[in-house]
């Protein structure tokens, strides 16, 4: 059975695992620093969850709860445990313990790896939003990464795709609009 556990400081042994995945899991650009990492862990909306199961380490889950949505900023499997259903488990159960709309960004298709990824999230039910999105940058040094907008349990429509990408783009990412 999995278990999450919220992780609330960076001095913890679970958070040194979590984060260890997280920078091998994510491209540079798609990642905040330690020191952002350890400010957000301050913030009521945004939670970090060390996923386990029989007390070993599984994964992780980087969630917003932000108004009328739930957004999936990061989330990523150990590889050990990568391809036994771990993570379509994990997702089921975080998405059933939200009563919210979840919002994903994914890499484009262009890559076997992103392509199985999409196709992952579309098996457990997000649709991708067929519309330009780009994901602000995480620091001076960044740029913004071309991603798609996933979404469960519908598509979006215009009206709250612009609502979803204001708070995104001022709550998560710190930009204006």
């Amino acid at each position: 059975m999995l278990s999450f556990q919220p992780i609330a400081s960076t001095a913890t042994p679970e958070f040194s695992q979590a984060w260890a995945l997280y920078e091998e899991a994510f491209p540079e650009e798609e990642r905040r620093s330690l020191a952002q990492q350890q400010k957000l862990l301050e913030n009521p909306a945004y939670q970090f969850l060390f996923i386990s199961s029989e007390g070993v380490f599984r994964g992780f889950f980087g969630i917003w709860h932000l108004t009328g949505f739930t957004f999936l900023e990061h989330f990523a499997v150990a590889p050990a445990v990568r391809g036994e259903g771990i993570g379509r488990k994990a997702l089921e159960a975080v998405v059933k313990a939200t009563p919210l709309p979840f919002i994903l960004e994914a890499e484009p298709p262009l890559t076997e790896v992103a392509k199985r990824r999409i196709s992952f999230y579309e098996r457990a039910g997000f649709w991708v939003n067929d519309f330009e999105y780009r994901q602000p940058p995480y620091g001076a040094e960044k740029p913004w990464v071309k991603l798609l907008l996933l979404s469960y349990p519908h598509v979006l429509g215009m009206p709250g795709l612009e609502e979803i990408k204001t708070q995104l783009y001022r709550q998560v990412y710190q930009q204006a609009v």
